[in-house]
């Protein structure tokens, strides 16, 4: 498995953010701030995540996805989500993200000429964990049986966070 990287691209109030390789929560920090510009934008046309490179996106990354689909149906936006692999299409749509983004197997971002490597910004172990918290209750608040996978996961960070807080 290679290194997971994230790109990301805009123009014109057109936004891609291109998965590559195993993404996993080392890069959520990252993405989560990536999120939060893009949002401060004014002029948001569309939203389009490329996964046809990502080998593997962990639960947390998935979650953090979520939250971008949430934060553009505030603005009618429905986000664009690209992935022609089946095991990740059965991920995603297992956990329900066909509810929140529009798949497709292709699609030529207008955004793709001007891809840029996002910034790596390391965290800490408690920054992490509630990244990973935040992550997986917005996953859970999608569904049932997203609340049912993640509840224990998320009750043990939470315990974890309060007794190093005491």
């Amino acid at each position: 498995m290679s290194d997971g990287r994230i790109y990301y691209a805009q123009q014109n109030g057109n936004y891609l953010l291109k998965l590559v390789g195993d993404v996993r929560v080392t890069l959520c920090t990252s993405l989560r701030k990536c999120i939060g510009r893009l949002f401060a934008a004014d002029k948001l046309q569309s939203v389009v995540v490329d996964l046809r490179e990502a080998q593997t996106v962990d639960s947390t990354t998935l979650g953090f996805l979520a939250k971008l689909a949430f934060y553009a149906s505030e603005r009618d936006i429905r986000p664009l989500l690209i992935s022609h692999d089946p095991c990740m299409l059965r991920l995603i749509k297992g956990m329900g993200f066909a509810e929140i983004f529009q798949i497709v197997a292709d699609f030529a971002p207008t955004a793709a000429g001007n891809l840029k490597e996002m910034d790596f910004c390391a965290a800490s172990i408690e920054q992490t964990r509630h990244e990973v918290i935040t992550a997986h209750r917005t996953l859970m608040a999608m569904n049932c049986k997203n609340m049912q996978a993640f509840s224990a996961l998320v009750k043990t960070l939470e315990k974890e966070s309060e007794s190093e807080s005491a």
